[in-house]
């Protein structure tokens, strides 16, 4: 299967402990312009901007993406 990313800086394979368990999963695809993400823990949820849209976007645990503010 062909991956649906690209790694552009060869400093991020460092960060995939090991490449043949590891697993990217694609979260949200609807924006256009985000910025982001920022992890808060005390929240379990990955926050970022949809520049647009002017709205911030939450996604948790749960696998539901929604409006954050």
């Amino acid at each position: 299967m062909e991956h649906e990313y690209q790694i552009i800086d060869e400093g991020f394979r460092s960060l995939i402990l090991n490449p043949a368990t590891v697993h990217i999963e694609k979260l949200w695809s609807d924006g256009r312009w985000t910025e982001g993400p920022a992890y808060f823990p005390a929240h379990r949820a990955l926050i970022w901007s949809d520049i647009p849209n002017n709205r911030m976007l939450r996604w948790t645990e749960t696998g539901l993406t929604e409006t954050f503010r």
